[in-house]
């Protein structure tokens, strides 16, 4: 509960105040004090402090400010009045980051489906409710979940939807009167000692500590242990959940009996993951279910986005239906592989070798069900590729799936029309396609450039990037060389003959506007932690603005970004070079100069990032949620 710590003072009529707890402007003490029915205003002058000064305080109409000044120091009847208008406040800001989210249900009724589908879905909706359990615990938000007051339904909503009490919306995430309790808790997650500072310099020093390999791994959870950082195995920290998974996931086996061999060996492989926190036997049977069952499935710890130094894993769950429909473009790009790696080596220069491309294009797959990590406040994820560590992901072999049901979703659609036309010029709107095509093709691009060119397990004088670059830049580099190949990879589609000149256009105009929206969400979360996917689109503005292919000024009425299709191809390919080779030599110091010049450095005002999130910042995201009826 949040505590005044009311301290008196020698000298008469003053009191001195600390407060713990977001302070209340003048502004806003008085607006709400009308409100809320508190007889006081709040007068300007005087010195600037946490509480109003009692001299600063005066009645409004008929009010006795003795009732709230007493002795010339601020009275009980105050801090309960004080303490009424914070949590007034805090209300508004809870609204507000709910509003930011306009909600959308992913459904699906499996009551009419065959037995073996029906306790499918019975046993990973149970494993799902327990990977939401993980993910609290690892976020440092179980111990809070039943602190959220009774009749509070907004803030009830509030943590369930972002999993924590933490906002996360950009007009509200840096507002330190949003939380869904009144306790207002910092950010804090399980992933490190309690105490310890969760900012850069922790994270800068994490691989410089004895076993700072160990520290750095994934997989493992640190604590302290005589006065020591000691890396943990997640079942040491997380048994006793990650055992219920295991169970859960042995039922779903057993329940399929003699259908889907490729499915029930994952379940039992990954069960065998969540027992001993070794997560290889599972990624082989994951790597080796592609193509083999009509379900896609993945289960265990695998992103880092959840915690400050964005290096160990998340739990989360991912279930969903096999799209065969949507395929057409792995069949064409399948025979492409090698060549999309041999131009990218070229590309680069020496320091790259080209590997052989023996990646699994995307499958196609309509969600069904997101846990844990898989399920964002807002918005959803439209791809991945994994496995990020291990043999599988090393020899190549990792899969790539494109959910086809989140993309396409209609409000989806609708406000991703709508942040075009806020920012767009007339000639480039023109190309902001009606389908979903282009989207889909940028999501395929971007996840299969995760498997091309120097990547997460590619070692520069026998280091992994995280230890070159730190988990932070790390990151943002990776998500960065994806997402430029992605551009730089439709004029190669282009020169083949499988996109027309129109719909290379057309791609192009989308993933611009994607880059909009993630700029629009912010460049840092919990104070200075990079979000990898705003401060990649902010690069690439800016540099496609320093090179003369986007421009920003006036058109008609309005300031809009203009786009000369022209000139862009050889912007990408500029961007994607400089990419690629700081990733391949381990240019640390190179890496960092490209991001921080366009996030706080002389080129930032290229970016025009006040202008993008001012104009999309009233436009919500969609906010998924996932229904089973069995």
């Amino acid at each position: 509960m949040m505590t005044i710590l009311w301290l008196l003072l020698a000298a008469p009529l003053q009191a001195a105040t600390a407060y713990d707890g977001p302070a209340l402007s003048r502004e806003d003490f008085n607006r709400l004090a009308a409100a809320e029915g508190v007889p006081l205003y709040w007068a300007p002058g005087g010195k600037t402090a946490e509480l109003p000064e009692p001299g600063a305080l005066l009645p409004k109409g008929g009010a006795d400010l003795s009732v709230y000044i007493s002795d010339g120091t601020l009275s009980e009847a105050f801090r309960s009045a004080y303490l009424r208008l914070v949590q007034a406040r805090r209300l508004e800001a809870v609204r507000r980051e709910l509003d930011q989210g306009l909600p959308a249900v992913i459904y699906n009724d499996f009551r009419q489906a065959p037995p073996a589908e029906r306790a499918l879905a019975e046993h990973l909706a149970a494993a799902a409710r327990l990977i939401d359990e993980l993910y609290l615990q690892q976020k440092g938000a179980l111990r809070y979940l039943s602190a959220v007051r009774s009749g509070d339904e907004a803030s009830r909503a509030l943590f369930e939807r972002n999993q924590g009490p933490w906002c996360e919306g950009p007009q509200t995430e840096a507002d330190p009167f949003c939380s869904a309790l009144p306790s207002f808790p910092k950010k804090l997650s399980d992933a490190y000692p309690e105490g310890w500072a969760q900012d850069a310099a922790l994270c800068e020093s994490l691989g410089k500590r004895p076993g700072g390999k160990a520290l750095l791994d994934p997989f493992t959870v640190v604590r302290e242990k005589d006065g020591k950082p000691k890396a943990l195995p997640l079942t040491a920290v997380y048994g006793e959940r990650m055992r219920a998974v295991a169970a859960e996931l042995r039922l779903a086996a057993a329940g399929l009996g003699g259908e889907e061999a490729a499915l029930r060996r994952y379940l039992l492989a990954a069960a065998k993951g969540f027992s001993t926190s070794d997560w290889s036997e599972a990624d082989e049977a994951w790597a080796d279910m592609g193509g083999k069952s009509k379900w896609y499935l993945r289960v265990g710890p695998d992103e880092t986005s959840f915690e400050a130094c964005q290096e160990k894993a998340g739990f989360h769950l991912a279930w969903a239906r096999v799209d065969a429909a949507a395929a057409a473009w792995r069949e064409k790009l399948t025979p492409l592989r090698q060549e999309l790696e041999d131009s990218l080596a070229q590309l680069i220069g020496p320091a790259y070798r080209p590997r052989r491309a023996a990646f699994a294009l995307p499958d196609f797959i309509a969600v069904v069900l997101n846990a844990g990590d898989s399920r964002p406040g807002l918005g959803a994820i439209a791809g991945q590729s994994l496995p990020n560590w291990g043999q599988v992901a090393e020899q190549g072999r990792r899969r790539t799936m494109v959910m086809t049901n989140i993309t396409g979703n209609p409000e989806s659609r609708r406000l991703s029309r709508e942040k075009a036309a806020e920012l767009l010029a007339p000639e480039a709107l023109a190309y902001y396609p009606e389908d979903d095509e282009p989207g889909l093709l940028g999501i395929i691009l971007h996840e299969a450039a995760h498997n091309l060119g120097p990547h997460t397990n590619t070692k520069v004088n026998g280091k992994l990037p995280p230890e070159i670059f730190g988990g932070r830049l790390d990151g943002v580099l990776e998500e960065l060389k994806a997402q430029t190949a992605a551009l730089w990879y439709v004029d190669l589609l282009r020169r083949q003959g499988l996109l027309s000149e129109e719909r290379t256009r057309q791609v192009y105009a989308h993933e611009l506007v994607w880059a909009f929206g993630h700029i629009a969400e912010g460049m840092f979360s919990d104070g200075d932690n990079p979000k990898p996917y705003s401060q990649l689109a902010a690069v690439q503005i800016g540099s496609f603005v320093k090179a003369g292919a986007l421009s920003f000024g006036r058109v008609g009425r309005r300031e809009l970004f203009s786009v000369d299709f022209d000139r862009l191809p050889a912007a990408v390919e500029d961007l994607m070079r400089r990419v690629g080779r700081i990733k391949a030599v381990g240019d640390a110091a190179g890496g960092k100069a490209l991001v921080d010049g366009f996030i706080t450095g002389e080129d930032a005002g290229l970016v025009r990032l006040d202008e993008i999130r001012r104009r999309l910042g009233r436009l919500p995201r969609p906010s998924f949620s996932y229904t089973l009826r069995y």
